[in-house]
């Protein structure tokens, strides 16, 4: 059953009468939605524009368009402090920092080693800095044997930001993705090839330089 509610207001000189209809069988509800930021609107709220600026001029917009992804995501000054390595494409830097699906920053930590969209896995480094509570992500060490050293990329900040398709991780470095070197499985040293008289093995060589 409808009824309805008059009041009267002054509106200027005037004394106005307004009438609102009221259904008393039924509530009213009001749903409000809001529209999850874009990428590049998320970046820039969060101290990563120099980010989305670049992933707008390496036309990769459209690449993390099409489903949903995890971005590790340089700050600004990480991006302003670092030097792109002679041949190396900006776009593959960027790449290296994006993933496939969603991955909120509770299970981050499941998964040392994770495939980019560059094609080269990154690593999520939570043991070494344990004790002071980081975790880096980054270009998975290079070497064997606890000579290996540590991730080479960024400590994680912010967490769990979200935009209209994935979610975004901040980290204070910029990563940069290497060829993988040759594993130990085979009887040689990583970063050798099986016969050439250099290595653990006395049988190897070195062909990996950069």
């Amino acid at each position: 059953m409808a009824s309805s509610l008059t009041f009267s207001a002054s509106v200027g000189q005037q004394q106005k009468v307004f009438s609102v209809k009221k259904n008393a069988s039924s509530k009213k509800r009001v749903s409000v939605q809001t529209k999850a930021a874009s990428f590049e609107e998320a970046c820039k709220a969060n101290g990563c524009a120099a980010l989305a600026a670049a992933v707008a001029s390496e036309g990769l917009t459209a690449a993390l368009s099409e489903g949903s992804f995890t971005v590790f995501a340089p700050n600004d000054a990480a991006m302003a402090a670092y030097s792109l390595p002679e041949g190396k494409a900006l776009g593959d830097i960027l790449k290296y920092h994006c993933i496939k699906g969603k991955i909120m920053s509770k299970h981050v930590t499941n998964f040392p080693l994770i495939m980019t969209l560059e094609g080269n896995k990154i690593a999520i480094d939570s043991k070494t800095f344990k004790t002071e509570g980081k975790i880096e992500v980054g270009m998975p060490p290079q070497g064997t044997q606890g000579l290996a050293g540590r991730v080479d990329g960024g400590f994680i900040g912010a967490v769990d930001i979200e935009f209209d398709n994935g979610i975004i991780h901040v980290i204070d470095g910029v990563a940069t993705p290497k060829p993988p070197l040759i594993g130990q499985n085979g009887g040689y040293v990583a970063g050798t090839v099986p016969g050439s008289g250099e290595g653990r093995t006395g049988l190897d060589t070195k062909v990996y330089t950069k």
